[in-house]
């Protein structure tokens, strides 16, 4: 076990001493509050609370960060030909895999801390903490929505990021993986609207089964049935499971039958 753990941490060192990645970092924090610095410029009328809130547009910069560490992460090793020092050392491949991603889940989930608190701190600093001109009950349940969204954007971009994994594992290119997983990302809103604008109404329940119309969970706030009127949370949940699997299965496929000789 404390060998296991000390593979996650090399890994974890790999993403974090990359120059590429500070760099990356250094625009995330930099970039991420410039929604509402904007906010603050144009008068914006609400409190602290729904600056926060509406600050997660800017997440998008987490999960585009995400997606290229994701799909350096096995790539990078086959293109710099250090797997070979990987594999001649006494590990399994699953767990070499496994430590892989791991690092890369923490990772993430460290980039969703330091992005909400640095955007609920400063959403506090320009704006007022006074949530009397809410309705009542509307703060509490706010506060509840707001942390369901810090958790709904987090497994988001962690699907998106196991299927740029998964695509670092297949491709001996990060250039091929990040591609596509960029594609699947932007094309995500797109898809659905064209789902929208060619399907019939009684044709929705096809948009139960694909992963586009499920990975967005904040739709549920606003409609218990989602975009389409056929799904739910629970649902969502399911469905993301499902290919969270198939995912994590041909990366394992894939990473444990690969010839590394060439």
């Amino acid at each position: 076990m404390t060998n296991f753990i000390q593979l996650i941490w090399n890994e974890m060192l790999k993403i974090v001493l990359r120059i590429s990645n500070w760099v990356m970092l250094i625009l995330l924090l930099v970039l991420s509050p410039s929604l509402l610095l904007l906010f603050k410029l144009g008068d914006y009328p609400s409190p602290a609370l729904m600056a926060f809130q509406d600050s997660f547009a800017m997440f998008f910069l987490v999960v585009l960060f995400m997606l290229i560490v994701a799909s350096e992460s096995v790539a990078s090793e086959f293109t710099s030909g250090t797997v070979k020092l990987l594999l001649i050392r006494p590990w399994q491949r699953w767990k070499i895999l496994c430590s892989k991603f791991l690092a890369m889940a923490i990772f993430l989930f460290i980039l969703t801390l330091l992005f909400s608190l640095i955007n609920l701190a400063i959403s506090y600093m320009l704006f007022s903490s006074n949530v009397t001109s809410l309705p009542y009950g509307a703060a509490t349940s706010l506060e509840d929505n707001l942390l369901l969204l810090i958790a709904y954007s987090f497994i988001r971009a962690l699907i998106l990021a196991t299927f740029a994994f998964m695509l670092s594992a297949l491709f001996r290119s990060a250039a091929v993986a990040i591609t596509l997983s960029m594609l699947l990302y932007f094309s995500g809103t797109i898809t659905n609207g064209l789902l929208r604008a060619f399907l019939k109404p009684e044709d929705y329940w096809i948009t139960k089964y694909l992963l586009f119309t499920n990975l967005d969970l904040t739709q549920y706030f606003s409609n218990p049935t989602g975009n389409f009127g056929v799904t739910s949370v629970g649902w969502s949940l399911f469905i993301m499971a499902v290919y969270f699997v198939l995912f994590a299965l041909i990366s394992w496929v894939s990473f444990s039958k690969r010839d590394v000789r060439a």
